[in-house]
């Protein structure tokens, strides 16, 4: 590999991070990063059958890639996904991470919810311990509780803020995640299917 070669790269991957965090921040509005992304597809799929500017297509993919890297799954029911993967020649499948890119799908189970947070142990700044925390996480999710929750733990002090950890947990109508705040690591939480 090229000089050059590493610097694409490393370049590409930033700008996967940076649409990575711009779809994150869509919930401090309120906004689904599903929809938003499928309507995003749309346009771009239009404007790449309107113009034939390969760009836009690059750009979609740009956006399924950082979607599936937040752990989200793409709807290989949608159309428009559907034909955006076939004139690239791809598959979903080719769209699954094969590093360590952040994302993550989980079962709404303690142990997988457990999985996703560090070392916690109560303080007097957040006096939850870590059991209260897995179930306050599951309860929200579950019970579809709608909302932006943050969680913090400080190892030492917490007025340095240095080493506070902090987790967003985020409940939609549509969609939750849980967001590592400190090592950029993105959950989606699997449906439970009925029996």
């Amino acid at each position: 590999m090229t000089d050059a070669d590493r610097t694409d790269k490393a370049e590409e991957r930033e700008n996967m991070y940076i649409m990575m965090f711009t779809l994150q921040s869509l919930q401090n509005y309120g906004l689904s990063v599903k929809k938003t992304v499928e309507r995003s597809l749309d346009y771009l799929w239009e404007w790449y059958q309107e113009s034939g500017e390969e760009r836009y297509l690059l750009l979609a993919k740009q956006h399924m890639q950082a979607y599936v890297n937040m752990g989200f799954a793409l709807n290989e029911q949608n159309q428009t996904i559907r034909d955006i993967i076939s004139i690239l020649d791809q598959t979903i499948a080719d769209f699954y991470p094969k590093d360590s890119l952040p994302g993550k799908r989980v079962k709404l189970t303690k142990a997988q919810i457990r999985s996703m947070i560090g070392r916690w142990r109560p303080s007097r700044e957040n006096p939850m311990t870590i059991g209260e925390l897995v179930e306050d996480i599951i309860k929200k999710v579950k019970e579809h509780q709608t909302g932006r929750y943050i969680y913090r733990y400080c190892r030492s002090d917490c007025t340095s803020g240095e080493d506070a950890e902090i987790y967003e947990l985020v409940v939609g109508r549509e969609e939750s995640y849980f967001y590592d705040v400190r090592k950029f690591r993105f959950y989606t939480f699997m449906e439970e299917t009925k029996k």
